[in-house]
């Protein structure tokens, strides 16, 4: 297993582990690694909400 630096994830890496943390339940501010202001925590911060808009029951 290679790990990897949380500041060398390209764009879809933050994608995926927004989406992951999203689908376990857990509460975004603490989810969130990146600092604020910077193109992860933006991307991270809106891929986390839709995807849980998306895990919410219809009707």
């Amino acid at each position: 297993m290679h790990i990897k630096s949380l500041f060398t994830l390209d764009h879809s890496e933050v994608v995926d582990l927004a989406e992951q943390a999203a689908e376990r339940g857990e509460e975004l501010a603490l989810a969130n690694p990146f600092p604020e202001g910077s193109w992860r925590h933006t991307v991270f911060r809106d891929v986390f909400a839709a995807r849980v808009a998306d895990l919410q029951p219809i009707g």
